[in-house]
């Protein structure tokens, strides 16, 4: 599904995570690999070239959002990036979670390890890199600051907030992540799960940090 000029949503399905590809150039997330020809096959109904994917880029360890990086990688050959922090627990499989999607776990190399407040090119996007930990120590967002876009992961959705009651979250570093956020101009919100969110993103993130604190 085209939602912006040349970036395009491909939903997961059941807890598999969103993926997002940005100019034909830079893959958001893999989900969990089990729906890899579908999503493959929808890449060329959109009129894109999968195998021409120069960047997989994983917004945080859980496997549901790594779980395709090999099969992505095999048939690319792109560089796979994550942040330092969490890509440790992507080549080793530690608190990917992995078993709780019915998954072994299959080990993607990080071929580049990320730091808080890098820029990542496409054609048309400079997307920037915030290190957002809550959900996991070494979750990121994007933001593209001149289109107003934001990638998420799985630290905001378009109704609620990711968890932070598994191995490696921090309810407070969540609401600290969420106030880092709060100060971007943004206006096309890309989750990790369901829907897309255009407009009241700031309003979304203000309710957000008041239903945390006030647990």
């Amino acid at each position: 599904m085209r939602i912006a000029d040349n970036i395009f949503l491909f939903d997961g399905i059941g807890n598999s995570s969103n993926l997002y590809l940005m100019d034909n150039q830079l893959l958001v997330d893999t989900g969990l690999g089990i729906s890899f020809e579908r999503i493959i096959g929808e890449i060329k109904e959109a009129g894109l070239q999968p195998e021409k994917i120069k960047i997989i880029l994983n917004t945080h360890c859980h496997y549901d959002h790594i779980g395709g990086n090999n099969l992505f990688k095999k048939l690319t050959n792109a560089d796979v990036y994550a942040l330092e922090i969490d890509a440790e627990n992507i080549e080793t499989g530690k608190n990917t979670f992995y078993e709780l999607f019915g998954n072994n776990f299959i080990s993607s190399k990080i071929d580049r390890k990320l730091k808080d407040g890098e820029i990542i090119k496409t054609k048309n996007y400079s997307f920037r890199v915030i290190h957002t930990p809550g959900h996991t120590k070494g979750s990121i967002c994007l933001y593209e600051p001149k289109k107003k876009i934001l990638i998420s992961g799985d630290t905001l959705f378009s109704d609620s907030v990711g968890r932070a009651d598994l191995t490696g979250g921090n309810e407070t570093e969540l609401i600290n992540s969420l106030k880092k956020l709060q100060k971007l101009d943004t206006e096309l919100l890309l989750p990790g799960h369901g829907n897309f969110k255009k407009g009241g993103v700031n309003g979304l993130i203000k309710n957000m940090i008041n239903f945390l604190e006030e647990q």
